[in-house]
């Protein structure tokens, strides 16, 4: 990766535009990175570009601050949950099964590393940070939670499940879903790292999570 940005910051004159959304795409991927394995505290601006192979003045070019390159970080891990919500809920003709899917894929999500320890870094250093965990709950959260709500809404209209409130409803499935392991595997515990002891407790939760909203026979 160094190698390829020394190439593209030494080429001379203005970069092209492959060159420059290159460039965005890895200063991302070394950023997040570097989070990850050292945390906020200890990852600064002049580290990310000395990684990179590129200048301090290309990087402030782009980001600031830390503070705008790590909310870009969290902001591109919001972009691939709502991309494949979003996917989902326009592919499938199913509200549940397209609920289950985006449920399953958010678990999988939240466990990978890049996106737990972003998420530690906003719950550890949200003091430092605040403007970071409000515009989370604005861009990802509430968008997430509104796709979900929408699907439960057209499976309660088909009478095929409970549900008044779509939105608590689809907060209780969050937390059915990721509670427990998102804890466990923050505490290094990592009892659902594992593809098939995550995929039973999944299954477990999915299931005790639908019977609790399933239409009974004479309701």
């Amino acid at each position: 990766m160094p190698d390829t940005l020394s190439r593209i910051q030494h080429t001379g004159g203005r970069p092209t535009p492959e060159m420059s959304a290159l460039l965005d795409r890895q200063v991302l991927e070394v950023a997040t990175a570097l989070f990850v394995e050292q945390g906020y505290a200890a990852t600064s601006l002049e580290k990310i570009a000395r990684v990179i192979g590129c200048s301090k003045a290309t990087l402030y070019r782009r980001y600031s601050s830390k503070e705008d390159l790590f909310k870009a970080v969290v902001a591109e891990r919001g972009r691939m949950l709502l991309d494949e919500a979003g996917a989902v809920e326009a592919s499938s003709k199913d509200p549940l099964v397209a609920t289950k899917e985006i449920a399953l894929f958010f678990l999988d999500f939240m466990l990978r590393p890049e996106t737990r320890e972003a998420y530690r870094i906003v719950i550890g250093d949200g003091h430092r940070i605040p403007f970071i965990a409000d515009e989370m709950m604005e861009t990802i959260v509430e968008p997430f939670v509104a796709t979900l709500s929408r699907l439960l809404k057209a499976a309660a209209d088909a009478g095929r499940i409970e549900s008044t409130n779509h939105e608590e409803t689809t907060r209780v499935l969050m937390s059915f879903v990721i509670g427990w392991p998102l804890q466990n595997t923050m505490l290094g515990h990592n009892r659902v790292q594992d593809v098939d002891a995550r995929g039973r407790f999944f299954d477990r939760a999915w299931g005790i999570f639908l019977s609790g909203i399933s239409r009974r026979d004479g309701a």
